[in-house]
């Protein structure tokens, strides 16, 4: 499981309240904690909750089998997985979104366990899409999956057809619409699993490409130094390196690290003296869809990936050794060459009466294509906002006027912009109703979702965002409460909970203070996380109608003290 270094954050900004619904029934409840379990890479435990949801239900809900298939999936079982599609859509009876979700999960699997165009696997798939698009035929992922699949098939004036009436459809993903046009323009970008687009600066400064690798086999190697088999195989991919030198193979590692001081420490006690790059962004990590650490990819000199493989035995340095070797020997096709340079960017049409892109591709969706992510925020500081997110920073005092809230920070610290907590915020919420809709999809209509904010964060360095995190650094979260105090037993057995539930010990009991009159509940707390010592403060306070969570997280002593005491420079003015 990869640290994200948030364990607190989790338990006050995740969960979502849905107003007028209850899902305290059985069969929620155990999906629900099987939701939490997979969010958290621990696949098995999602497995087990899953199944005992599908056991509440009596083997009816459709839900759980669906949600049974892609965890099996993950963890390798794609035997297993097809037969929960076939359940789900069997449990799905009349309900046409969830028969549509079984059709599309179904095929997905069979693309991806499918080899030659002419496999009879392609043919059960595009069955599969094509009765999805029955069902609902204005399903903008079900015309571009069948697409892919026709293309897949070499049936390209089919499949061509299908993408155009995908890239028709109003608010499609940019990333998917681009993805579309390139098929449409070079149809064995289905055929082939290139590489995604990728783009980064490396520890060496140097610009790492699709297009600066070109006509080199690549080895990239997905890791962290939180991950003990990552840790394991450094001196495996130290005798590739000097084995290799020279005959044409870059090495690439990307680190699913949070932090980088330990990475950068790291890699040089360790000598890694090859490309690497710290994806604290997530992004590359995305596009290569990784799930687990370490992964292994080979790419060929025309960017086709030839070879995949997650964890580290006895016998990987000689896999990985064979598809080199492969990739090396096996001269660059033109016809590749040309797909792999294929841009989507300069065929895109206007699309100004479409309304924003905001519709992502379901994750039912085949995996094959090779297809970037995209970041569409806007950074500009022109964002009006209001109400608790509308706070200022000057210097280094924050004042928050919703929450009759000034701040003095620590000195030379850096603030994130309101404006980027701001569109945090909005994934957050975006996520919640997601996942929500997912299990409810008949909510659309009157859903309604309160998450918790983040108003404030700041870190030594400048780096992170509110989410992902650099050390030292100060968080304050906000949700509203109807509550007039806090109760220092209830404060208690929370900490103790999520000391419990994060693997955690105290440093100092929970135990409530004063500044200028305002009270304020505090504990500490003490965690390890990819050899690293967290230590973290974690405080609740009210202001306004709103509960103020206030985390504090350094990897010193000293640093966390300094960031304590600057709260006593925190004042929020209590009505009289």
């Amino acid at each position: 499981m990869r640290p994200v270094y948030r364990f607190a954050f989790l338990l006050v900004v995740c969960p979502a309240v849905v107003r007028g619904q209850n899902f305290s029934d059985p069969v929620q409840q155990a999906l629900s904690q099987g939701d939490l379990y997979q969010s958290k890479h621990k696949y098995e435990l999602a497995q087990d909750a899953y199944k005992k949801a599908d056991k509440a239900s009596h083997h009816t809900s459709s839900e759980a089998y669906l949600k049974l298939a892609a965890v099996d999936r993950k963890l390798g079982d794609f035997s297993s997985s097809l037969d929960d599609t076939k359940k789900a859509l069997k449990a799905a009876g009349d309900n046409k979104v969830l028969a549509t979700r079984a059709h599309l999960a179904h095929a997905n699997l069979l693309v991806q366990t499918s080899s030659k165009p002419g496999d009879k696997k392609l043919k059960e798939a595009e069955a599969d899409v094509r009765q999805a698009i029955v069902l609902d035929p204005s399903n903008a992922v079900a015309h571009y999956n069948l697409g892919f699949i026709l293309l897949k098939q070499e049936r390209d004036q089919e499949g061509i057809a299908e993408l155009k009436a995908f890239t028709d459809h109003p608010g499609v993903n940019e990333s998917d619409f681009a993805e579309a046009q390139r098929m449409i323009a070079n149809p064995i970008r289905a055929r082939e699993p290139f590489a995604p687009d990728f783009s980064f600066t490396s520890h060496e400064r140097k610009l790492v490409s699709n297009a600066s690798l070109r006509g080199k086999v690549v080895l990239m190697d997905f890791w962290g130094t939180w991950c003990p088999p990552c840790r394991e195989s450094v001196p495996t991919l130290q005798n590739l390196q000097k084995k290799y030198a020279g005959k044409g193979l870059e090495l690439v590692g990307v680190s699913s690290d949070d932090d980088e001081d330990v990475w950068r420490t790291f890699i040089e006690a360790q000598k890694m003296n090859w490309t690497e790059y710290i994806d604290l962004s997530g992004e590359i990590l995305q596009s290569f869809k990784i799930e687990s650490f370490p992964t292994y990819i080979v790419l060929d000199k025309d960017g086709v990936m030839r070879f995949r493989q997650s964890g580290f035995g006895e016998t990987t340095q000689q896999e990985l050794e064979d598809a080199i070797n492969k990739a090396l020997k096996r001269p660059s096709d033109p016809s590749l060459a040309a797909a792999a340079a294929a841009s989507g960017k300069d065929r895109q049409v206007q699309r100004t009466e479409q309304g924003p892109q905001n519709e992502s591709r379901n994750a039912d969706a085949p995996a094959e294509g090779s297809r970037s992510t995209r970041n569409n925020d806007s950074d500009s500081d022109a964002a009006t906002l209001s109400g608790i997110e509308a706070g200022k920073v000057s210097g280094n005092i924050y004042k928050n006027e919703a929450l009759s809230l000034t701040y003095e920070f620590p000195r030379n610290w850096v603030a994130a912009r309101p404006e980027a907590l701001h569109r945090l915020n909005e994934k957050t919420e975006a996520a919640a109703k997601a996942s929500i809709l997912q299990q409810h999809p008949e909510m659309a209509a009157n859903l309604g979702v309160m998450t918790s904010k983040v108003i404030f964060y700041s870190s030594r360095r400048g780096d992170g965002d509110g989410q992902r995190l650099s050390f030292p650094c100060i968080r304050i979260a906000a949700s509203p409460s109807r509550a007039s105090s806090l109760r220092l037993d209830t404060f208690a057995q929370m900490s103790a909970a999520m000391a419990t539930g994060s693997g955690a010990k105290f440093t100092g009991i929970p135990q409530e203070y004063q500044v200028k009159d305002h009270s304020f509940l505090r504990t500490d707390f003490e965690r390890s996380l990819g050899g690293q010592r967290i230590l973290q403060t974690y405080i609740q306070t009210l202001s306004e109608d709103y509960l103020l969570t206030i985390e504090i997280y350094a990897l010193s002593g000293n640093d966390k003290q300094s960031a304590v005491d600057s709260l006593q420079g925190l004042v929020i003015e209590d009505e009289n």
